[in-house]
């Protein structure tokens, strides 16, 4: 008769087992808590996002003001109404225009006319973000902006000013 043989005990202890079971529950519960985080997020990011943007929007356009009347309303006049160059307060103005093309025209100016390159590239005074801050007081002007149809003449069409519906 052949001898019994002794079992071996089991592999891992019962304690050990109610271990690792507690560690598989916290890490479910973590889990849980981190995808309902991500999820209070999602809902909360957009208001966020959309509250950053209009304070600097609010802040680009105040930064934008005084930069236009430093260094543009000599030529464009206070409020962007004309001088010696064009009305950029002009309905005609701002809805054919792009924010992209007055960025381009402040950064690279006009050539072939006394609308120098404002940009830093281009050996002007101001950087980029200048630019867009000033555009964006640009564009600023255009709910309340009048019809100008002759903006491109400056302060000489202004006597044709009319006030838009």
């Amino acid at each position: 008769m052949p001898r019994d043989r002794p079992t071996a005990p089991p592999f891992e202890p019962d304690a050990l087992e109610r271990s690792l079971d507690r560690y598989l529950i916290w890490g479910i519960v973590f889990m849980v808590l981190l995808v309902a985080g991500f999820i209070a997020y999602q809902v909360r990011e957009p208001g966020l996002r959309a509250d950053a943007a209009k304070a600097q929007e609010s802040s680009y356009r105040d930064i934008g003001t005084q930069l236009f009347a430093t260094n543009c309303s000599s030529c464009h006049g206070k409020g962007a109404v004309g001088g010696s160059a064009p009305v950029l307060n002009s309905q005609q103005f701002l809805k054919s225009t792009t924010d992209l093309q007055i960025n381009n025209l402040i950064a690279g100016g006009v050539p072939g006319t006394d609308m120098p390159p404002w940009s830093l590239a281009f050996e002007g005074t101001l950087t980029d973000e200048q630019i867009r801050q000033i555009t964006t007081y640009l564009r600023s002007l255009e709910p309340s902006a009048p019809s100008v149809p002759a903006w491109r003449q400056g302060s000489k069409s202004t006597s044709s000013t009319t006030t838009a519906p």
